[in-house]
C-alpha cells in the first residue's frame, strides 16, 4: 500500500499544513487497513489506495484549514460500501477509538484537537444516516466552518463548528 514512514516516539508538534494532513490519514488508514475489524470492510469495499488517500487529504485540509479542494459528500460516498458490508456500531467505535489514537500518537495542538473532534462527529453523523436515523436526531451536524478557518501558522484563535 506505501502508506509512508513508521513512527516512534512521542507527538509534539500541531497539524499545521497539508503535509501533516497527509501524514494523519496515511498513518490512520495504514491501522485501519490493518485491524481485525476495519480491514475486512476495506478490502471488501475495493478501495483504490491511492485516490482514496489523495481524497481524504482533500477532505482533511478543508476541515482544518479550509482549503479548497474537496468535492464530494462524505456522508453519502458511504452508501455503498455499507450496502455492500453493514457497518455496525463496533465498525464505528473501533473507526473513532483508531483516528483518535493516530492523532495523539503523531500531533499535539489545537489543530489535533479539532481533527479529533471532527472526525468523531463525522462518525456519528455517518451512523446516524447509514443506521436510517433522522439527521435532526442530535440536532444538526455540521463539518465545514462557519467562519473563516484558523490561521494555524499565525495562532489565529479556533473558532469550528464542530
Amino acid at each position: 500500500m506505501g502508506f509512508g514512514p513508521v513512527h516512534v516516539g512521542e507527538a509534539v508538534d500541531d497539524i499545521v499544513g497539508r503535509d501533516d494532513v497527509e501524514l494523519m490519514v496515511r498513518e490512520f488508514y495504514r491501522a485501519a487497513a490493518m485491524d481485525d475489524l476495519l480491514g475486512p470492510v476495506f478490502h471488501a469495499a475495493g478501495v483504490d489506495w491511492d485516490v482514496h488517500i489523495r481524497t481524504l487529504v482533500d477532505f482533511w485540509s478543508w476541515q482544518l484549514f479550509g482549503e479548497r479542494g474537496y468535492e464530494g459528500n462524505p456522508l453519502r460516498a458511504h452508501e455503498p460500501t455499507h450496502a455492500r458490508t453493514p457497518f455496525a456500531d463496533a465498525h464505528y467505535d473501533r473507526w473513532i477509538e483508531l483516528f483518535v489514537e493516530t492523532v495523539d500518537e503523531w500531533f499535539v495542538g489545537p489543530v489535533a484537537e479539532l481533527a479529533k473532534g471532527r472526525g468523531i462527529k463525522m462518525a456519528k453523523a455517518l451512523r446516524r444516516l447509514l443506521g436510517g436515523e433522522d439527521e435532526s436526531a442530535d440536532g444538526p451536524v455540521s463539518v465545514v466552518w462557519t467562519t473563516a478557518p484558523p490561521a494555524a501558522a499565525s495562532g489565529a484563535r479556533l473558532t469550528p463548528s464542530a
